[in-house]
């Protein structure tokens, strides 16, 4: 019989343990979050949509991108227009 208390005192304390730790976890998390809220987007990040969006114009094409930053960006460009050649016909 006492073997179960002390199986049971355990299990107890273990719970406990458990939540307290997510409770730190919590509260370290929240702390972060506060100090993140004064932070100002650098003026160098782009902060235009991004590029997988599926937004039409009016016209019915898709609308390009102004600029185009290196290789990867050349090559989708190009992606993108063989597709938008391929729909039109």
């Amino acid at each position: 019989m006492q073997g179960v208390v002390v199986l049971v005192i355990l299990l107890g304390i273990a719970f406990a343990a458990g939540y307290l730790t997510r409770d730190q976890v919590s509260r370290k998390k929240r702390h972060q979050a506060r100090r993140w809220r004064d932070y100002v987007e650098p003026d160098w990040l782009q902060t235009r949509p991004p590029a997988n969006t599926n937004e039409v114009t009016a016209t019915n094409r898709m609308a390009r991108p102004t600029v185009v930053n290196g290789e990867l960006g050349q090559m989708l460009d190009r992606w993108e227009t063989r597709a938008r050649a391929r729909r039109t016909g």
